[in-house]
C-alpha cells in the first residue's frame, strides 16, 4: 500500500511510477499530446536499469457482483498470501472491537489481504474496517484510526488504479483530494496483467492526528549488490486526511512532484509487518 502509493505501477524495485521525475515528464507529454500511457512491469528481472515491457490491459471486471466465498488463494512475487473472493471488490469482514491499548505503529487485528479487481491487493481488518463494501465499489466504515488510515490507503489505492472505470471514477471523486491533472493522470493509467506485490511493511508518522496521518509502506526486500546486504526494500509514502466522515488521500496541491518520489531503505527493523 502505495505518494504520487501506488501505486502505479511500480517497476521491478517497486518505484512507484508517479515519482519518477522521466515519468512524470513523460506523463505530462502524454497528457498534452494524446494520453498514450506506458507502464512498467510490477514482477520480473531484477535488473533496476531494464526498459520496462509494454503492458497488457487486463480484463475489467464489473464493480461488485454480490457474491460471498472465496476462490483458491494466490501469492505475490514474495510468496505472501492473498485471499481471491468471488466478488472482485472484495468482501468485508466481521468486525470485532478491539479490547485492549493499541500504540501507534501497531498492526490492526484480523488481517487479511485480498485480490481486487483482477490484480489489485488491498488489506482488510476485523478491528479497524473496511465495514462494508459498497454495490458501486467502495470500501466503507473504515476507523478513524492509525490503523484505518493505513487501510483505507491499501483500499483506495487498490481500486483506483485497479477498478472498472466506474469504480476508478468514483474513488477519485470521493475519496481523493487534489489537483484535477493529478487525478487525470491516474484516471489515464493502463495497469499491468499482473500481481502487484503488497506493501506489507507500515510504519506511520508521530505526526498521527485524528485527522492527519502520513504512512510509510515499504515492499520486498530486493536483491541489490550495492548495498551491504545485498539487498533493499522499496518505500513509497501516502499522506491521508479525515474529511467528510472518512478517510481520504491528499495529493500535494503541486500534484506530482520529485519531492513525492519513493524512496530505498537497506532495512525495516522498526517497521510493523502487516501480515
Amino acid at each position: 500500500m502505495g505518494t504520487p502509493l501506488a501505486a502505479m505501477p511500480p517497476e521491478d524495485d517497486q518505484q512507484r511510477w508517479y515519482r519518477r521525475p522521466l515519468w512524470l515528464i513523460l506523463l505530462t507529454a502524454i497528457v498534452v499530446a494524446a494520453l498514450v500511457a506506458a507502464v512498467v512491469a510490477i514482477t520480473g528481472g531484477d535488473n533496476d536499469d531494464a526498459a520496462p515491457p509494454p503492458a497488457t490491459a487486463p480484463s475489467t471486471p464489473s464493480a461488485s457482483n454480490g457474491q460471498d466465498g472465496y476462490l483458491p488463494d494466490t501469492v505475490d512475487r514474495f510468496g505472501q498470501q492473498i485471499r481471491v473472493p468471488r466478488d472482485p471488490a472484495g468482501l468485508a469482514l466481521p468486525q470485532r472491537p478491539v479490547t485492549s491499548q493499541r500504540g501507534l505503529n501497531d498492526a490492526a487485528v484480523g488481517l487479511q489481504w485480498q485480490r481486487l479487481y483482477g490484480f489489485g491487493a488491498a488489506v482488510f481488518s476485523t478491528s479497524d474496517g473496511p465495514r462494508s463494501i459498497s454495490p458501486d465499489g467502495l470500501a466503507e466504515g473504515i476507523a478513524q484510526t492509525p490503523q484505518g488510515s493505513v487501510i483505507a490507503a491499501s483500499q483506495i489505492m487498490a481500486r483506483a488504479y485497479y477498478g472498472p472505470p466506474e469504480v476508478r471514477m468514483r474513488v477519485l471523486a470521493q475519496q481523493v483530494i487534489g489537483p484535477e491533472s493529478a487525478k487525470q493522470m491516474i484516471r489515464d493509467l493502463t495497469m499491468p496483467d499482473r500481481q502487484y506485490a503488497l506493501d506489507r511493511f507500515v510504519k506511520i508518522d508521530e505526526q498521527y492526528s485524528d485527522t492527519f496521518s502520513r504512512i510509510s509502506l515499504a515492499t520486498g526486500p530486493k536483491p541489490n549488490s550495492d548495498y551491504p546486504s545485498g539487498q533493499y526494500y522499496g518505500v513509497s509514502t501516502f499522506v491521508m486526511v479525515w474529511d467528510d466522515g472518512q478517510w481520504k488521500w491528499r495529493i500535494p496541491d503541486d500534484g506530482f512532484t520529485t519531492a513525492t518520489g519513493d524512496t530505498r531503505t537497506e532495512s525495516v527493523a522498526g517497521w510493523t509487518q502487516w501480515q
